[in-house]
């Protein structure tokens, strides 16, 4: 029996490339597919590893699994070291001399053809292996490929992130890229729908295309995108989609427009708003038309939108990316994630930097200084990283940060200072905020605001103690007066107009079993009557 063990990032993962293996083997019967994922501890991967004692143990190997694939074969080499380790993958096709000291086969390159061709010639040997060996994958047809897409497959992703292929590689060659410059392949639109139409009526968080650039043949792209909304009722999920922004236009913006929504999801890998840096990588980007762009598809308010930047990428230095942080800021994606370069095995990056360059050798090899930015300044965007992170992208402090932020970057590396590295509950970030918020702006407006973002978000009917308010006798009487049951009912008392945040004084609530729905009441035209 051969087992491809998937080791993701987390539990709601669950990799595509083992279904294909196994799809498109002639002997599919004698595999087995085993989804776990790295926060496992290796004694209890090891065991689903080895149940049944199987001859083959197959690895995909990622950038975000590769340090527990190494040590989970270790481990199986030294209580079973006859058992056959095979390693394919993103992190076994390049530079993979060191793993065969581990692995008795690597997979270089595309694996369908060469996992069949591996798997056919160990069941004529009888699963005997006298030497090590390197199986060299070809580039597949598409038209050959047999689906992934089996009963197996949605059973292992119920209830979790499912992912989809419509097309493999990319026409781009950005340098920090592993698929950059090998070219764009993609499945006829009939075999895309028919795969498609088997995700209906599933049970899965979101549908996440693996595509690099899913827009880089604007035709597929888009029917793919109508067909999706004609269909969207027979879907109970979202799905996820990563775009070049430059390369949109007017047409495929308005589909989006006329989607559901929530239907979809963009990521932009938008990277630097430096010129010379995106030509250094050979990232071609129209920054004036990906603005535009951008700007308008989060203005359709119909999809989330998630944003991305690289920090430690050639000639980009702080200020630069500080200011291209802020720009990207003020189009008010839905995300910003602000990350790191990783100097990958196989990109063509990892061979244009020279000795000014430094980067972790170990995955997920990240950079850790440049010529032009430094070990410390890139720690003090990783504190920003921290703050964007637990409190724009979380979504809870939508109004506050609204009013309060003025110098986005600045805000985020000053309130990601006193969460780094801390393991926080929400009412701990609430508060944190809210004692920094105090310092430069009325407490009473911040309180209010906070509390608005705070009911908006939070169904659990308990105020976090820095925005509690008196609950006196006054305030059961004054439900009652106002016609509020507060068994129905969630009511807070605020400071502020909830319309413009100006000072007020005035009754929210909300009914959380019909929704975040909040209503307000002017207490300030409102008269407690007497107790007698």
């Amino acid at each position: 029996m051969i087992k491809i063990v998937a080791l993701n990032s987390k539990y709601v993962h669950t990799l595509l490339s083992p279904y294909y293996l196994k799809e498109n083997c002639d002997f599919k019967d004698e595999i087995q597919i085993v989804q776990s994922n790295i926060n496992l501890s290796i004694e209890d991967i090891y065991a689903l590893a080895m149940e049944n004692n199987p001859e083959v143990i197959a690895l995909p190997c990622y950038i975000f699994n590769i340090n527990c694939v190494v040590e989970l074969s270790k481990l199986i080499k030294k209580r079973n070291p006859q058992t056959i380790i095979v390693f394919g993958g993103p992190e076994a096709s390049f530079e993979y001399d060191n793993l065969l000291e581990i692995a008795d086969i690597v997979i270089v390159g595309e694996g369908e053809i060469a996992f069949n061709q591996m798997v056919c010639e160990l069941e004529k040997a009888d699963y005997k292996l006298e030497n090590k060996k390197v199986y060299k994958g070809k580039s597949i047809n598409f038209s050959d490929l047999k689906s992934p897409y089996s009963i197996d497959y949605f059973k292992d992703v119920e209830g979790k992130i499912a992912y989809f292929e419509a097309s493999r590689g990319c026409p781009y060659s950005c340098a920090y890229c592993m698929s950059g410059g090998d070219g764009l392949r993609c499945f006829t639109l009939e075999r895309t729908f028919a795969e498609l139409e088997k995700f209906k009526g599933k049970n899965i968080r979101v549908l996440k295309f693996v595509d690099r650039t899913f827009n880089a043949k604007k035709s597929f792209a888009k029917e793919i995108l109508r067909f999706l909304i004609e269909n969207c009722k027979d879907y109970s999920f979202g799905f996820h989609f990563e775009i070049a922004a430059d390369i949109l236009d007017d047409e495929f913006i308005d589909i989006v427009k006329k989607s559901p929504k929530g239907l979809f999801q963009f990521e932009v890998g938008v990277q630097s708003f430096n010129e010379k840096t995106l030509g250094s990588v050979v990232r071609k980007t129209n920054l004036s038309k990906l603005t535009d762009n951008l700007s308008k598809l989060i203005a359709t308010k119909k999809s989330h939108i998630h944003t991305d930047l690289i920090a430690g990428l050639p000639y980009e230095d702080y200020q630069s990316f500080v200011e291209g942080f802020n720009k990207l800021y003020k189009l008010k994606s839905d995300m910003l994630q602000l990350g790191f370069l990783k100097v990958l095995k196989g990109s063509a990056l990892k061979n244009m930097l020279d000795d000014g360059y430094k980067y972790s050798s170990t995955a997920p090899y990240e950079i850790i200084s440049t010529p032009y930015i430094s070990d410390i300044e890139l720690q003090l965007l990783k504190y920003a990283e921290e703050g964007c992170d637990k409190y724009y992208n979380s979504g809870l402090f939508k109004n506050t940060l609204n009013n309060f932020v003025k110098n986005p970057y600045d805000f985020y590396l000053n309130i990601g200072k006193l969460i780094y590295g801390k393991t926080l509950s929400l009412f701990d970030r609430i508060e944190i905020l809210f004692v920094y918020l105090c310092q430069y702006y009325d407490f009473k407006i911040v309180k209010g605001i906070m509390t608005l973002d705070y009911i908006s978000t939070n169904n659990s009917r308990i105020l976090p103690p820095c925005l509690k308010f008196d609950y006196d006798k006054n305030f059961a009487k004054l439900l009652k007066q106002v016609g509020i049951d507060k068994k129905r009912y969630f009511a807070v008392k605020v400071d502020i107009n909830p319309k413009d945040f100006s000072e007020g004084k005035f009754l929210l609530y909300v009914d959380y079993s019909q929704g975040y729905n909040i209503e307000y009441i002017n207490l300030d035209e409102v008269k407690i009557a007497d107790e007698s």
